[in-house]
This record gives C-alpha cells, structure tokens and sequence, in this order.
C-alpha cells in the first residue's frame, strides 16, 4: 500500500499502455507516475540516499566529464536500484516518484506476467520486457523482486532446475548491457543471488517509520478539518512499530467506526484502539503462539498406550 497521497491538482490518472504485439499473451502495465518525491514519507536518512541516487543519473557527465571520473572508472549510462525493507514502508510509492523525477512512464513487472510453464519460454519474455522499455524510454519497476533475483540452483535435478538457471543466466547478460533505468523491490534482500547484488548501482533501506514519519503520517491520512482536538503525538507514539501502510489503514479504519456512529468526528479513543488492534496482529503474525511441549513418559506407559512391546 502506499505511504503518500496522490500528487494534488497536477495529479494526471494512470493510463495504461499496451505491450508491443511480439509479446504474444504478456500485457504489461505502463502507467503514468502517481506520486511525486514530496508524496514520500521516510526518514531523513532513507530521503538522502533517494534523491543521491537520482543524483547518480542526472549528475553522471558531471562526474564523469567535470570531475575527470571516466579516466579511472568505466562510463555508464546504467542506473539500477533496489528498494529493500518491511512490507508498507514505502518502496512502491518511492518507484513512481523516482520515474515522475525523470520525467517518465512507469512500466510495472509482475514476475507472474512474465514465467511460462515452458522451458525457455520465460527467458524470452523477460527480454521482451526490456526491448519494450527501450523501445519507449519507460522505467521498468519490478516489485517482489526476491521472485526473479533469488540465488541460482547448484544441485539442479529437474527441468525447472535447468529453467531457473537460464533466466538467471539470461537476466545477468541483460544488466550488464542495460542502459535504461532499472528498480527492484523486496521484503527479501537476503533471498538475491550475489551476482545480482554487483550489478544494482544502489541499494535503499526502507526502514519503519520513525516518531516524526508517524505524525506526519497521521496529518496526511487524517483530513486537516478532523483533526482538531485529537492528539497525533500520542498516536505516533502508541503506534511505535507501525508501518505507513498500517497507519494509512488504521485512520481508515477509525473513519468507518465514526461512521457506523454516525458521527461527523473521528473518535480518539477509536483511532488508539484500532492501533493496538493492528500492533496485536503483527505481533500474533511474527510469534509462535503454538508451543511444543516435550513430556517424559515410562516404558510401561508407552506400551499400554500403543499395544507395543518394547524392547
């Protein structure tokens, strides 16, 4: 879910585009940008390596050229990043400004779209990708990127074995003569192959949002008119381990309950519980409510039990 609102009065609706005809059954989404950089909700930290990574691309004959940078490293027009961090921090919302920055559609991959139950086929497709990209100078965006950069097969003992390695294979020779602008994003860093890590330009951590993210957060997913008389602080700090997502949902969430009320004010106490609610559910997903317990028993008692003898 995203963590900024859509760009305000010069917010232009997604348009799909088609994929050219040679792609066969594979449609893939080009949209127009829907947030811009100030939609971007992270910490301070998290905003600089951002906007320095789009320094990388605009700033290149700069370092290259002026400060003499081609003489000791390679000249390329390759941008790759890689968003990486919890679920609903902010890396999908972060991918529409960073092509919006460039002036550019944004051409969204689902590694679904792409894999074929037919060995070769998926390689293929992934091309088409590209030469697609190229073709109308779009940012490709792949979300669930663990998907397509996981670690290669080593043992391979089937043909999807085989498959895996050649796109892979294929992905790999791909990056290193891409020239477009390329990002991934995942919850799942640690799952990337290493020869994917080398050739990703930079990698961004999205990190939880902080005490300040989450008032901020609160002034833009509560309206301005309802805000009066509510205490956003004390909303940040009971909602310490939130994600935007979850706090986008939880004022959501409060707004239906004044609803169910028929109230035209959001209730303090309504938005408090609904983020405890939300904080009890993560904590339930992330812990093993069901222990195992080991119980010592007698021989005696296992045969009489079981019908056994034991030895």
């Amino acid at each position: 879910m995203p963590i900024g609102k859509p760009v305000g009065e010069n917010k232009v609706e997604p348009q799909s585009k088609e994929l050219a005809p040679a792609t066969g059954s594979h449609d893939f989404e080009v949209i127009v940008p829907k947030y811009k950089l100030d939609d971007v909700v992270v910490n301070s930290h998290t905003k600089d390596e951002i906007l320095s990574a789009i320094a990388l691309r605009k700033d290149s004959e700069f370092v290259y050229k002026v400060l003499g940078f081609a003489s000791t490293h390679k000249m390329s027009d390759k941008f790759v990043l890689n968003f990486y961090g919890e679920p609903g921090t902010g890396k999908t919302i972060t991918a529409h400004a960073v092509a919006q920055a460039f002036g550019k559609d944004l051409l969204v991959v689902d590694y679904s779209q792409i894999e074929s139950k037919y060995v070769g086929d998926t390689p293929k497709n992934l091309k088409k990708v590209f030469d697609f990209a190229k073709e109308t100078d779009c940012v490709i965006f792949f979300d669930e990127a663990d998907a397509i950069l996981s670690r290669r097969v080593t043992n391979m003992t089937s043909a999807t074995d085989t498959s895996v390695n050649q796109t892979r294979s294929v992905l790999l020779n791909i990056l290193n003569d891409f020239s477009g602008i390329l990002i991934f994003a995942t919850n799942f860093i640690s799952n990337y192959d290493p020869a994917f890590m080398r050739r990703i330009a930079k990698h961004i951590h999205f990190k939880l949002p902080d005490h300040d993210n989450r008032v901020a957060l609160f002034k833009r997913y509560i309206p301005q008119a309802l805000q009066a008389g509510l205490d956003l602080e004390a909303y940040a700090q009971t909602a310490h381990g939130l994600s935007a997502a979850d706090i986008e949902n939880v004022t959501l969430m409060a707004a239906f309950k004044a609803a169910y009320k028929q109230s035209t004010c959001l209730s303090e106490e309504d938005v408090l519980r609904e983020i405890r609610n939300t904080l009890t559910s993560k904590q339930a997903n992330v812990k093993n409510e069901y222990t195992t317990t080991t119980k010592v028993v007698s021989k005696d008692y296992v045969e009489k039990q079981t019908g056994m003898v034991l030895e």
